[in-house]
């Protein structure tokens, strides 16, 4: 007889005589044994099915000595343990987290052109600072070095100064590229020949577009690193506003291009009173002596030379009275390896002529002009052109220009 339990059940089986005996022989063949056990539910019903096979024991003696037991007895529970289950009854075994999630594993990387990871700005270790080497010794060498071609003071051992020296060292010898198209986008009232054929002067003022005066800017910086001028603000260079003249602006820039190489610039700007140059009284001193003393006239045309010589030499002196003036050269520079071409003379020439013609549009009627045609030399002259405090160049300039030594004006900035 079994009994069922949820889950599992205990089955209580009766056993033939001989085969308990056979099982636990030590215990008598008379005794009937029951053994107990707890078996799954599923199993319940295979046992109960191989017990009804069993024959049932008689109580007679005659049948318990003339039974035998079957040939294949009936297997035990305990039996079927450790035979394989089928593989219909089996239950399929519920998978655990870690079953399924495994170990974890680092990602390897799914294409050959990934970003490599940023490094974090931390700070470099000791080790890291201390693996630096030295590039340099210093021995007491000259650590700049000045270029006596362009003047331009650098560091020879830095590549970032040999790149800059070389670029400004270009455009100081050679001249400042402004563009194959500079000349031809100008409007040909603002151009002028030049000395030579293809030469041409082009005008930029404060109407000028944005491009053209970024680049006229870019030349009068070269020029005033070279010349140690003052600083002009872009705002003072461009301003349409003039302290003169409302109509027009303060400044007027003059660009000499040569195969569209900017190779000279003359600064002009308006200016309204401005002073002599006088001659020094140390050369007045020298030419009497020589013209009182009594010597030959080798000797006396030999002093007069000397001291002509070290009249070049002295710095200017100016009058005290100051005069009329008009046009006042602010910045005048040719590149060296164009210079004794004539290129500032012309700009100078340029410069006067665009100024009378500016002044014809400006402040004449049709009479006026007419008139200014036939006498423009008493409107508008050199004596109307002064120099802003030259150059020991640029006074060599200014009294080659105007043909004597002294007379010619100079205004103050």
């Amino acid at each position: 007889m079994a009994r069922r339990v949820r889950g599992s059940a205990r089955v209580l089986l009766p056993l033939p005589v001989n085969t308990a005996a056979h099982l636990f022989p030590s215990q008598p063949s008379s005794r009937r044994n029951v053994i107990g056990m707890t078996l799954p539910s599923a199993m319940i019903s295979n046992t109960l099915c191989s017990t009804s096979d069993v024959p049932t024991p008689s109580s007679s003696p005659a049948h318990r000595q003339t039974s035998t037991p079957p040939s294949s007895p009936p297997g035990f529970p305990w039996d079927r343990q450790h035979e394989s289950p089928d593989a219909s009854d089996a239950k399929p075994a519920i998978p655990s987290a870690f079953s399924l999630l495994g170990k974890r594993k680092a990602l390897d990387a799914i294409s050959d052109n990934a970003r490599p990871a940023k490094k974090s700005a931390t700070a470099k270790p000791a080790e890291a600072r201390a693996s630096l080497t030295q590039m340099h010794i210093s021995i007491g060498q000259a650590v700049q070095k000045r270029c006596k071609t362009c003047g331009m003071e650098y560091v020879p051992s830095s590549a970032e100064d040999r790149k800059l020296h070389d670029k400004y060292h270009t455009q100081h010898t050679h001249g400042f590229d402004v563009g194959k198209d500079f000349v031809t986008k100008a409007p040909a009232h603002l151009v002028f020949p030049g000395a030579r054929q293809g030469d041409a002067i082009c005008v930029v003022d404060c109407y000028a577009p944005h491009a053209r005066k970024r680049k006229g800017q870019a030349v009068l910086e070269l020029v005033q690193r070279e010349l140690g001028a003052v600083h002009i603000p872009e705002d003072e260079l461009w301003n349409s506003k003039s302290p003169v003249n409302t109509s027009t602006g303060k400044y007027r820039m003059y660009l000499y291009i040569r195969d569209s190489k900017c190779i000279g610039l003359l600064l002009a700007q308006k200016v309204q009173r401005a002073h002599r140059v006088t001659e020094p009284t140390f050369t007045q001193q020298c030419a009497g002596d020589a013209g009182n003393a009594r010597m030959t006239a080798a000797a006396a045309l030999k002093a007069r030379q000397e001291a002509q010589a070290k009249q070049l030499e002295q710095p200017l002196q100016l009058s005290r009275e100051d005069f009329s003036a008009k046009v006042g050269i602010s910045r005048i520079w040719t590149s060296p390896t164009y210079r004794r071409q004539d290129v500032a003379m012309t700009l100078l020439h340029t410069g006067l002529e665009d100024s009378r013609q500016c002044a014809e549009r400006q402040e004449m009627s049709a009479d006026e002009l007419r008139e200014l045609r036939d006498h423009d030399e008493e409107r508008l002259s050199k004596d109307s052109v002064a120099f802003s405090q030259p150059t020991a160049a640029g006074t060599r300039l200014a009294r080659r220009w105007f043909g004597q030594p002294y007379g010619w004006k100079v205004y103050i900035d």
